[in-house]
């Protein structure tokens, strides 16, 4: 590899206006990539990709620093993209709600991951009433991901 690496150029005609909140599990970033550049064709986007994607937004009860950290960086890359769209996506076998410490099902993981979305949503509205918020969930199928409106 080169000492250094130079991209493409790429033309910056003005901000995103859309936000984008996911997990950051490996399996899926790839994934994710293609469902928004190809499926979504957003050319460019900000942003948030945490373990857990968008749960990070529901824990205002058993982890209030985290939540409001959260809230903090969403409404950051809200103002600096000039957002008028917010995409959030989660997926099937997350291993963040899988970790013991939230106790979660895991027979009814993907019931409570489409919940936590619906309930970041509300949050978003409320706190955000123009940004328009789409929902999202994926699960791997062999070497590629089935992502669904939800």
């Amino acid at each position: 590899m080169p000492e250094i690496f130079r991209t493409a150029p790429v033309k910056i005609t003005s901000e995103s206006a859309v936000v984008v909140i996911h997990c950051s599990d490996p399996r899926y970033q790839p994934h994710f990539q293609d469902f928004l550049n190809a499926g979504l064709k957003l050319e460019r986007y900000a942003l948030i990709a945490v373990p857990g994607g968008a749960h990070f937004l529901t824990l205002v009860d058993y982890l209030p620093k985290f939540s409001w950290v959260g809230w903090r960086w969403l409404k950051f890359v809200h103002d600096v993209a000039r957002a008028e769209r917010l995409i959030l996506i989660g997926h099937d076998e997350c291993r963040w709600y899988l970790d013991m410490r939230f106790g979660h099902d895991a027979r009814r993981l993907r019931e409570r991951v489409i919940e936590d979305l619906r309930c970041v949503s509300t949050g978003i509205t409320e706190r955000f009433p123009h940004l328009r918020v789409e929902l999202f969930f994926a699960r791997l199928g062999g070497d590629h991901a089935t992502i669904e409106s939800v």
